[in-house]
This record gives structure tokens, sequence and C-alpha cells, in this order.
């Protein structure tokens, strides 16, 4: 772990910021994070904060000479000409004086550029300035808040520094910002506040000069690509090795996070769902932005927090793929090998024409079921289908299904006359204005009016059944013959509908939210009290499993 018994003791002062980060990113960008401190302390000097002296804080390279270390002047004696080298190069090391504020001062306001010309290199930059200027706030008795230039003006991240690094990490533009963007969201602070934007030279260059500026660019390359990048804050500028290439890229993947502490069975589980044709139970745990995943049934469960709340997930392969609402803008969250290109898209709610009221509505129930096609994402949500890739609708999708390969769902469109693309005969014409629900292979049943359905099988049709005015239609199951299964209007009771009857499925009712049916296997998923979900092989008749909340 990051903490005093592990690190250096030259990074022993960032332990606290440095834990959000799994170990060995910590100690790679440790280099980093001094030389960036460094930076600011020249800034600091300059007087743009005061305070009363309290002692003695870390390490300076600047310093009058009762506080040069004695380990300096021991240099002094014996190396002479390297003393000298040192003191011309100001590489020689100091006690840094701290202060004391009589009372906290506002907020240390962090501004990141997120465009095209920071999405390389110069992000590990970015991420160590984070943790230098998370840890100098707290030293000041500060809160930091991070803002995204680009995003909506006021949409600040707050909460402990690993909860910001996950949005910051998310966080991509495709554009470059402007002074106009840094001057929205500056105009509001309050004067107390200190606020800092890192960016590179072309937005740095024309801002005023009384802003706190970051500035980091490419500087080195080898054969790998950037080695070496050189940060500047006011005329100070300093070059800085990259962390080794495997480190570098998964930071920049967004691996780099130390996970979540396992829960001890704090929240419990809601709105399961079965996301994809693969053995997996994804549910809500504590809160919106919280979404727990298991492997069905002997996993245990993981439990993964957002930087947003949560709106849709699938699992592909070995990569759970989430969908995040951060400032009005939904992102991918991408758990696992990266998904290419797929996983940096951003579209605001407005591009869809929805408003945060329809992410609070979702998040009441489960997550809507993502699939993946032609590199293309594909979600239910707010009421309609949509590429989240493109973002752009999906209008004459009536339905989505997983297929007999991960990337090739089975999608039912609505035409002018009928509904196509279920997989069945031609002759077998659906009407437009149905209802549909897709089962394994040709199995599908399509509603013919408010209570009557039409089951379709392998081997053709089955024939119509009748439903309560209410109830809804969760899946279709092969028992012996396709078989529809429906909730009550109360969401509670669970029944078999079929041309031969209708069976109630006494032992999987009354379960203390609604049901889910896996896609391609007979499980039902039934939430019952005390945050348990009990999963049911309903061809076996008994219970598959037991999800817990504390795994």
């Amino acid at each position: 772990m990051s903490d005093h018994r592990t690190l250096p003791t030259s990074l022993v002062p960032w332990a606290s910021a440095l834990s959000a980060l799994t170990g060995d990113v910590a100690l790679a960008i440790g280099p980093l994070v001094r030389r960036i401190d460094e930076l600011f302390a020249g800034a600091e000097d300059s007087g743009t904060d005061g305070g009363q002296p309290d002692g003695y804080d870390g390490l300076a390279p600047r310093g009058t000479i009762e506080r040069l270390l004695p380990s300096q002047l021991q240099l002094w004696q014996e190396l002479p000409d390297e003393f000298v080298r040192r003191a011309a190069d100001g590489e020689l090391l100091y006690l840094a004086p701290a202060t004391r504020s009589p009372a906290a001062r506002g907020r240390v306001v962090v501004l990141v550029d997120t465009g095209p010309g920071q999405l390389g290199a110069a992000r590990l930059v970015q991420l160590a300035a984070l943790v230098v200027l998370h840890r100098r706030a707290a030293g000041q008795g500060r809160s930091l808040v991070l803002g995204v230039l680009g995003e909506r003006p006021g949409g600040w991240r707050d909460g402990d520094l690993s909860r910001q690094l996950a949005g910051w990490l998310v966080a991509r533009r495709t554009t470059e910002p402007d002074p106009s963007t840094v001057r929205e969201w500056t105009e509001k602070l309050d004067a107390a506040d200190q606020a800092w934007v890192l960016t590179g030279p072309h937005l740095a260059s024309e801002l005023p000069d009384r802003h706190r500026v970051l500035v980091s660019h490419e500087q080195e390359w080898g054969v790998d690509g950037a080695s070496v990048v050189r940060a500047r804050v006011g005329d100070r500028h300093l070059d800085l090795p990259l962390p080794p290439g495997d480190i570098a890229l998964r930071i920049l993947r967004g691996t780099a996070l130390r996970a979540a502490p396992a829960s001890t069975g704090a929240g419990p589980l809601r709105a399961p769902v079965f996301p994809s044709g693969a053995p997996y139970l994804i549910a809500r745990g504590d809160g919106p932005a919280e979404v727990v995943s298991v492997r069905v049934p002997t996993g245990r469960p993981r439990r993964h927090h957002l930087p947003g709340p949560a709106v849709a997930a699938a699992r592909f392969g070995r990569r759970l793929v989430m969908v995040t609402c951060v400032d009005e803008t939904l992102r991918p969250v991408v758990i696992g090998k990266p998904l290419g290109q797929t996983q940096h898209f951003a579209v605001p709610l407005a591009t869809l024409g929805l408003s945060v009221s329809a992410v609070d509505a979702a998040t009441t129930g489960p997550l809507s079921p993502l699939y993946f096609q032609g590199g293309n994402l594909l979600c239910e949500f707010g009421g309609g289908w949509w590429n989240l890739s493109a973002g752009c609708p999906l209008p004459d999708v009536v339905t989505v299904a997983p297929g007999r390969q991960p990337g090739q769902p089975r999608l039912a469109r609505r035409g002018d006359t009928r509904i196509w693309g279920t997989g069945l005969p031609d002759a077998v014409r659906i009407p437009a204005t149905a209802r549909v629900v897709l089962g394994v292979g040709a199995r599908t049943a399509w509603s013919l009016g408010d209570t009557t359905w039409r089951i379709h099988g392998a081997s053709g049709l089955v024939g119509d059944v009748t439903i309560d005015r209410g109830t809804t239609v969760i899946g279709l199951v092969d028992l012996d013959g396709p078989h529809l299964v429906t909730l009550s209007g109360g969401g509670l009771i669970v029944r078999l509908v079929s041309p031969a009857g209708t069976q109630t499925l006494t032992r999987w009712s009354g379960g203390v939210g609604a049901a889910a049916l896996h896609p391609n296997q007979p499980w039902l998923a039934v939430p019952r009290p005390g945050g348990l979900i009990e999963i049911a092989d309903l061809a076996a008749n008994q219970v598959l499993g037991t999800v817990r909340s504390s795994g």
C-alpha cells in the first residue's frame, strides 16, 4: 500500500494523496511529484500566500543558509567543488518552512484541460500535480475541488482524491478550451479561492498573468514515444522524465487507481439485471454511483464506485463496461482491457434531448443493458434506443437481445407495417405496433393487444396466450417449450405463461423488488430482504446461488 510503511522517505509527505494509487504507480510517479512540488513552492515563495511561521514541512531547492540541511554542509567541507556546482544549478536541499493560517481561507480550485493537446504524456504531469495540490491544500486547511474545462461551468468534483481522480480519468474533450472557457469557470469563484489551471502552452499564452498556471508539453522523444515532459510555472520550468511505458499506459487507460475496499455488508443490493448473454449479474449498490457485479453462480461480488450515477452496464468477455453521467454528459467506464475508441465517447444529455431528470428516473430501477455492435455501444435510455458511440438515436429499434457472437446482437426493427430482424421466417409478420420479446434462437413473442401475446418457438408457431392487464412480460424461457415469464402489476408475483396454461411460481415470488430473467439461461434473480439476491434455476426449480452484499 502507499503509506508510511512502504513509501521511501522522500515520498512520505504525500502518502495520504498517493494512497489513491496502486503501490507501483505511486512509486513510479514519485519523481514527478517531488519536482512539481518544487515548482509550486517557487510560486509560493513569490509571496502569493501568507501565514505565521509554524516549523518546517518537507524539503525545498531554495532557502537561506540557516535552513541548509546538515548533509549539504558536510558536502561543503568534503567536496567543495561539488557543493559550488549544486549551488549554481539549484540542486542543494533546504528545510521548507511551514506556515499556519489564522483560519481556513477558501478552496484550492483546479481546472484541468483534457483536450487533445493534453491527452498523452501531459496527463501524467496533471496526475502528479493533483497529488501535490491535494497535499498542499490539506496542509493549508483548505478543500480541493476539480473542474474540467469544456464541461458545464460550476460542475465541481469534490470529495476525496480517489473519487476526483476517477472522474478526471474518464474526462476527455474533443476540442481545445479557450480563455472564455476559463473565464466562465473562474468568474464566480470566491475571493479567497486559490485557482490553478493545468493546461498546455497555447491556452496558457492567452490567459491573464493573474492566473496560476501549470503548463506542460512533450519535450523529448524516444523510440517508444515521449520520454520527457517540460513543466512550467511562471518563469521557472523543469524537464521531467516520464515513468516506465507500462506504468504510463496504465495511468492513461485508467487502471492506476487503487480498487475500493471491499464492502463489509453496508449497502443492500437492489435492482438486479442480467445485462448480456454472459453468466454475470449486475445490481445497484449503495447509492446511484455504486455498481455490484458477480459471476453466476459462484463468483464473489465486486463493488465499483463510479464518478457519477450509473445508467447502463454489460459484460463483454473479460471487460465490464458501464455508462455513467458526469456533468450532464454520458461517459463510459471500462473495467478490464480497453475497448478501443468505443470507450472514449462523451454524449451530453442535451444531444439526446434528455435532462438530468431522466438520469434520476433511471437510477431508481435496474441498469439498462449495453450491446456492442460494429464498434458501437447500443443502449436503451430515456424511453428510446441510442448509439452512444455516435451520439445518435436508433429510432426504428424495438428491442435488442444477445446474439450468437458477443458483437452481433439481435435487433428487432420497426418497418412501415411490420417488425423484422427477429430471426423468424419471412412469412411470419409481426405488427409494427407490437411489443416484442426475443428469446434464444428464433424464439420470439409479441403482443397482439393489451393482454394477448403470440409465442413462436424454434419449430414454429406455438400459440396465443392471455395475461392479466397490467402484467409485465420480462422474457421468454424454454422449459419443455417456450413460456413467457411475467411479473404481476405489483412486480412481486412471477408466473410462467404458455398456451398450455399459467403457473404461478410461488417459491420465486414475493421478493422485495422486481425479478430479472437471464436472456439465454433459465435463471431468475429475485431480490430478497436483507439486501440479498437469490438466483433461481427455473429448469431445476432450485436455488442456483445467493448473492450477498458483503460478498
